[in-house]
């Protein structure tokens, strides 16, 4: 099938036309909320963000294909902290990776979000063949996509997150089942709730919830109840950027890896898009200090939970971050959408709570480092993410949080 290329890295480069067949033909297939029109649109306004925006049209102008790439920069000062492994080799090629000050650092090319955990790479017609959507996909990735004309095209692409349905036995990293050129990687999988649409509310949806996870829901209920919560508008959001995006980075700075960040100005477009559906809440102790806040996207299909930001101490004696997860599964189920992301992180908690693991794969390749390239697929053969045991939430048949499957309905 002989497709035409358009792109965008640029909000002004496409019009209206151009925006609505993307969105029409998203509606079409399994949807996304980040590669939704608004957050794309979102993320394009942001002056320090590489980012573009691709689509395939076929000779009737037909969209047969969509996706988003990013340049930026995955950091990892967590040497051994989330990789377990059973080979000797693992120690050395790590050794060589973290050799400056114990940092591991790689200009990076993404095809996907890197703002998010999930499958929000690209989407395509079902009629394109999976070696067409290679190609297509690599032929997106070599080209450039910075609005500055002086940065030069990263050496590793990644394409993430896919969903895996392989048993949590089974090691997925190594040799890519995708293409043998490439490197499978798994990282931490992405904790997520599925929703029955007979939960009405937060006491319907702990009722099938073990002992201690009512416990927890009632302890945390009481640990924040001096809090003040209170949803931003899009003027209180622009007024409050700089404070939100400081305690953002109060968080954000303790992580071991990271991929990209988050600017300030992410928080005022995505609000300025998805307006209500995009849902900015401060949290405020008695004398009106705003201690925490959190958003994140509200679908009729899915909560996207996307950022928090919370001071440490506060948190450690308001709960405030297991009161922002809470907040998460009320929104959901009050939209009655089938499924929360709470993203990949502080796992025990999120799965106490009643979120699952879902394993995601991601294709890497660092092009012309070859010695790079077979240390990083060392890594990936001999290593798997070290997974906390995991709270088993729930009191019905799911006999292990390590499962693919969710809840039964």
């Amino acid at each position: 099938m002989l497709l035409n290329m358009i792109r965008a890295s640029n909000l002004e480069d496409w019009g209206d036309e151009d925006w609505h067949k993307w969105d029409e033909f998203l509606k079409l297939k399994h949807p996304s909320a980040f590669l939704d029109s608004r957050s794309v649109k979102a993320a394009l306004c942001v002056e320090n963000r590489s980012l573009m925006a691709v689509c395939w049209l076929n000779d009737h102008k037909d969209v047969k294909g969509i996706a988003i790439v990013e340049d930026t920069v995955a950091t990892s000062q967590s040497r051994g902290q989330f990789l377990k492994a059973d080979k000797p080799f693992f120690k050395l090629a790590q050794t060589f990776l973290y050799r400056n000050e114990g940092v591991f650092r790689l200009n990076i090319r993404v095809m996907g979000s890197v703002l998010s955990s999930g499958d929000h790479a690209y989407r395509f017609d079902e009629n394109v063949s999976e070696l067409e959507r290679r190609a297509l996909i690599k032929e997106a990735l070599d080209l450039k996509v910075s609005k500055e004309a002086t940065n030069s095209l990263p050496s590793t692409f990644m394409v993430k997150d896919h969903y895996s349905s392989a048993p949590w036995s089974q090691r997925i990293s190594g040799k890519s089942h995708w293409d043998k050129k490439w490197i499978d990687m798994e990282f931490d999988p992405v904790m997520e709730i599925d929703l029955s649409p007979d939960w009405k509310s937060l006491d319907e949806y702990s009722v099938g919830l073990r002992k201690k996870s009512r416990a927890k829901l009632r302890r945390i209920d009481k640990d924040s109840s001096s809090l003040v919560l209170r949803e931003f508008s899009f003027e209180e959001v622009v007024e409050n950027a700089d404070e939100l995006f400081e305690l953002y980075s109060m968080v954000y700075g303790r992580a071991g890896f990271k991929l990209g960040m988050l600017h300030k100005e992410d928080l005022v477009f995505f609000k300025k898009y998805w307006k209500d559906d995009f849902p900015v809440i401060g949290y405020y102790s008695f004398d009106n200090e705003l201690v925490g806040f959190q958003c994140g996207i509200v679908t009729d299909y899915s909560v996207e939970a996307f950022f928090v930001g919370f001071h440490l101490n506060e948190n450690k004696t308001h709960s405030i971050y297991q009161r922002m997860l809470l907040e998460f599964i009320k929104q959901g189920i009050a939209r009655g959408v089938a499924k929360i992301s709470l993203g990949r992180t502080a796992l025990d908690i999120k799965s106490s709570l009643g979120a699952c693991p879902k394993r995601l794969v991601c294709h890497l390749k660092v092009n012309n480092r070859p010695i790079i390239h077979c240390l990083m697929r060392a890594v990936a053969s001999s290593s798997s993410p070290k997974i906390p045991k995991l709270k088993r939430a729930w009191d019905d048949e799911l006999t292990s949080p390590l499962s693919i499957s969710s809840r039964s309905k």
